[in-house]
């Protein structure tokens, strides 16, 4: 493990001169920082002067080798401070806001004078200091600054009123200046220490004070000031080798307002104890966030929906009784390709071709793409009586996906979707849609179920659960049999949204930040196709057919560009599968699995030849193999599969050996070709007449060729000495 160094670096610690500060210099100083070491020299209540305490340490430091010099003046006027810094060192990276006075008084005895100096010190000395170093670290896109709270400012504590305010005002101030700072490369974290100081001394038992060494403080701030540490805005407390980290929770409340009605003192009374439960927490880490549950809670009373119980929006017995107009879609095969991009699908992946190239003999769709007809459905689902909804407090909660039969890469779809049931989960409502698609035919090719949850639109006394929804499974308790892990692109929403959900939320920043998001985020169908292609990629051999079900959870948002990691279990024909977010350890699908079609009972029909059956072609082939010379052979040299289909199947096989010895043509299947050749039985006729251009047929679909495409070329050698016949 490498040693933290700060070469070159410039460092300022306030009251540097002993206790905390102390240790904090000599070991930036160790570790080749230049260290300003500043230091009033007063007591601890703030009186006197000297500049013994500052020149100890600096000597100490040179001692050590390394570079430092004094600084006298009070943290008040910190541009002197600043400027010893500049003059001495010529920049200024790193502020370590540690300066400190106490004069401790019950807040009935306490003066104004008391209360004023120790907010000079503390709050607007690392005010100061700060303001004086902020224009240099945003011109050089670089700063690391720490405050120093107490537990006193965080919890309170007695006979300390005055600092426990300034203690406090300082982790407001650091929280602020995190966000001010992060665009220009400027770092701020607030620590809360408890150390054995002359500061503290009196006041933590000697006992304790020997486990209380401000040695134990040191390694985290050095730590925050790293450049490989990327904290900002946190807040640490920390004493005697411990260390955590502080965070804002709240209960989750209740809303006691109702539309038309006076709230009242008495509506708070009776449902006291809704609002200081602790049984459900809610975390809090932004004012974005927390203004956006004020504005849950006030959608919530709009919807007629409350704590206190109301005639409510949502009425699940009406929603059910709906019937939906039948939705058609028609896709071709670049709906297709377009699809698989979307999912991440590249020609650089190994048996990819047959998902992107419509020409491919093997061409295909990945059965995910069964989510995008029934999905232009879904989205009609408010306009259903009896869900009088808001669109924007709709969350895509989970999905389910059973194939009954392959999807054509060309088709005509028609999907009929109705309302199950509507589920009470009191935070929300959750609406389970359960969609059919058929085919031109009547067929049913496949079914969906989504399940929709609406934020705020709880409490309307419904079902909590229901038999008709398809439930998320965890997966076996042992280590994943196998990962896959795939990077997404940056632009990948954009490209998915081309399929057909053209949420705002996945492209446009504006938009995505109504919805408490820093950036537009990625559509959780998206990642469900990212989890079917990887399943399919470690367990059906790329086969779409081998696809029977798919249901996922979606837990976090996934942001375009990040990396995703699908953990997967196989225990029979189900592979359970969780998707994590590399970047930031979250899963963003759980509770997932997969369904194999079952090997024993389900195999998927194969077309095997029918040798015996009389085509037209086989004269030409029969022919062919009467007038096949050395010479032609020798012009050639490969091997070739020719596979005759008739109404779409392979009727008939042709092996085509003109590499070894004489050659032969004969029926069957060639051992190793070098090229296998997939046409029609009319369309190889009309290329041995001359009527149809071998490369025309290719370009057109009407000619498959797999392997080594150009050797495809040399077969004009044969086909010229047919021509006449």
């Amino acid at each position: 493990m490498g040693s933290l160094r700060f070469d070159g670096k410039v460092v300022i610690v306030t009251g540097g001169g002993q206790g905390l500060g102390r240790e904090y210099a000599l070991e930036f100083g160790k570790r080749g920082a230049f260290v300003v070491v500043n230091d009033l020299g007063s007591t601890p209540g703030g009186v006197g002067k000297t500049t013994k305490a500052a020149d100890n340490v600096v000597e100490e430091i040179r001692n050590l080798g390394g570079k430092a010099v004094a600084n006298y003046d009070s943290v008040e006027f910190g541009e002197k401070v600043v400027k010893t810094a500049l003059e001495n060192f010529g920049r200024i990276d790193i502020l370590i806001n540690n300066a400190g006075i106490l004069r401790d008084r019950t807040f009935k005895r306490m003066s104004e004078e008391e209360w004023d100096l120790i907010q000079k010190v503390h709050l607007k000395g690392a005010f100061s200091v700060t303001k004086a170093v902020w224009s240099t670290m945003q011109q050089q896109k670089y700063g690391r600054i720490i405050m120093t709270s107490s537990p006193a400012g965080i919890y309170g504590n007695f006979g300390q009123t005055n600092y426990s305010a300034a203690k406090m005002g300082l982790v407001g101030l650091a929280n602020t200046l995190a966000l001010e700072g992060k665009k220009y490369g400027i770092q701020v974290n607030t620590i809360a220490p408890t150390a054995m100081t002359r500061l503290t001394k009196g006041i933590i038992p000697e006992a304790a004070g020997k486990e209380m060494k401000p040695e134990y403080v040191m390694p985290l701030v050095v730590y925050l000031c790293h450049d490989s540490c990327k904290e900002n805005g946190g807040v640490f407390e920390l004493a005697g080798g411990h260390i955590c980290k502080l965070r804002w929770q709240r209960t989750k409340g209740a809303v006691l307002r109702e539309l038309g009605k006076r709230m009242t003192p008495e509506d708070v009374k009776e449902n006291w104890d809704a609002v200081v439960d602790w049984k459900e927490t809610e975390v809090v880490q932004t004012i974005g966030e927390s203004t956006m549950k004020v504005g849950e809670a006030v959608a919530r009373i709009n919807a007629g929906d409350n704590d206190l119980g109301s005639n409510h929006p949502i009425q699940p017995a009406l929603a059910k009784k709906h019937e939906f107009k039948p939705y058609t879609q028609k896709h071709d095969a670049f709906d297709i390709i377009l699809y698989h991009l979307g999912i991440g699908a590249s020609t650089k992946q190994q048996g990819h071709l047959k998902f992107l190239f419509e020409r491919s003999q093997d061409f295909c769709v990945i059965p995910s793409f069964g989510v995008i007809p029934a999905f232009r459905l879904n989205e009609h689902m408010a306009s259903a009586p009896g869900l009088k909804i808001d669109y924007t407090r709709i969350l895509h909660g989970e999905q389910y996906l059973e194939l009954f039969k392959p999807i054509s890469p060309e088709a005509t779809l028609t999907s009929k979707m109705k309302i199950s049931e509507v589920l009470d989960k009191g935070s929300g409502a959750a609406i389970i849609a359960d969609v059919n698609t058929f085919d031109e035919s009547g067929e049913k090719v496949f079914h969906n179920q989504f399940v929709t949850f609406v934020v705020g639109y709880g409490g309307f006394k419904g079902k909590r659960s229901s038999d008709v929804l398809k439930v998320v499974m965890n997966p076996p308790d042992r280590k994943p049999d196998a990962l896959v892990e795939e990077r997404t692109n940056v632009d990948q929403a954009t490209l998915y949204r081309l399929s057909g959900d053209h949420n705002p939320l996945h492209i446009d920043p504006a938009f995505a930040a109504m919805g408490g998001f820093k950036t537009p985020i990625l559509h959780g169908l998206c990642s469900f196709g990212y989890a079917t292609r990887h399943v399919m990629q470690t367990y059906a051999d790329n086969d779409p057919a081998k696809i029977k079900a798919i249901k996922v959870r979606f837990a976090k948002p996934v942001l375009p560009g990040q990396t995703l990691r699908t953990e997967m279990w196989k225990e029979g024909s189900r592979v359970f599968l969780r998707m994590i977010v590399v970047e930031t350890g979250a899963a963003c699908l759980t509770g997932s699995y997969i369904d194999l079609v079952d090997s024993g009972s389900e195999k998927v029909q194969e077309s095997e030849p029918e040798s015996g059956a009389k085509l037209s072609s086989d004269i030409l082939f029969e022919g062919a193999a009467e007038r096949l010379t050395p010479d032609m052979v020798k012009k050639v040299g490969a091997i070739f599969q020719w596979n005759i289909t008739k109404d779409g199947k392979v009727a008939k096989s042709w092996e085509m050996d003109l590499m070894n010895g004489p050659g032969v043509i004969r029926q069957g299947q060639a051992k190793s070709p070098d090229c296998t050749v997939t046409i029609s039985d009319d369309d190889v006729m009309a290329i041995f007449n001359g009527s149809l251009d071998p490369q025309q047929a290719f370009f057109n679909g009407k000619m498959g060729v797999k392997g080594n495409i150009m050797l495809a070329q040399k077969l004009d050698v044969i086909f010229k000495s047919q021509a006449k016949l």
